[in-house]
């Protein structure tokens, strides 16, 4: 017969999958199709829907993070549109950074980038929101200062460096955010091995991601109840 310790690890184990349970991944192909230049795009999926919009910081003027249209290629992918952009890609040409904005509807867990068009370099700084304030939705008010992002609640997921197409995988810490952040490599997110910042483009054609469940108050209640009532059982029968 079971212990009540073991009855109890058990009882742990299931509370802590049923906190933070993630769904099956899905792949949310960004470029369907051909469409010209807006503000944001719209996704809809069986985990979770998410809205895309663009930011980049001006290598001329007062050089602000501001946003920017963005436009997407069938089988190529999403880029950000700017006077800096000679391939309407993101990129990190001139001085200027550019990044896509990933605004889900509920948690998820990024695990998966595909880039579909690149030129020179593709190298990719990922960022997730986790500061305990709201995020407003947008990267408004942050100057030029990219590293300002660390001070305001996003944190650095990770540098990856990428010289082609295709998929790959991140995120293995499986961080979760509502709020994600995918732009051409930017020194202010740190450094390292093969990253370098030499004219890096590229066109975001899919992301994969897992939406993380979170139990509902009530069946938490329950599984308090169960343990409850088994520590009773066994005084009783002792």
């Amino acid at each position: 017969m079971l212990s009540i310790k073991s009855l109890i690890a058990g009882l742990a184990l299931s509370t802590s999958f049923v906190m933070s349970a993630f769904a099956v991944p899905v792949t949310v192909n960004l470029a369907p199709n051909t469409a010209g230049y807006v503000w944001s795009f719209n996704y809809t999926s069986s985990e979770a829907d998410v809205a895309v919009t663009g930011w980049s910081n001006k290598s001329s003027g007062n050089k602000a993070i501001a946003q920017d249209v963005i436009g997407r290629w069938n089988n190529s992918g999403v880029g950000v549109e700017n006077a800096n952009n000679p391939h309407h890609a993101v990129d990190n040409a001139s001085g200027d950074y550019d990044a896509l904005l990933f605004s889900f509807n509920k948690v998820v867990d990024l695990s998966g980038l595909n880039i579909g068009w690149h030129q020179n370099d593709a190298d990719v700084s990922l960022l997730a929101y986790t500061g305990a304030a709201p995020f407003a939705g947008n990267l408004n008010g942050l100057g030029s200062n990219w590293a300002a992002l660390l001070n305001n609640g996003w944190s650095v997921v990770g540098n990856y460096n990428r010289n082609g197409n295709g998929s790959f995988a991140v995120n293995t810490a499986d961080v979760a955010s509502q709020y994600w952040l995918v732009g051409a490599y930017n020194t202010a997110f740190g450094t390292g091995n093969g990253l370098t910042k030499k004219d890096d483009y590229f066109k975001l054609k899919a992301i994969t991601f897992e939406a993380v469940e979170v139990a509902e108050s009530g069946s938490l209640i329950l599984l308090m109840l169960g343990l409850a009532g088994l520590r009773f059982a066994r005084r009783r029968a002792a």
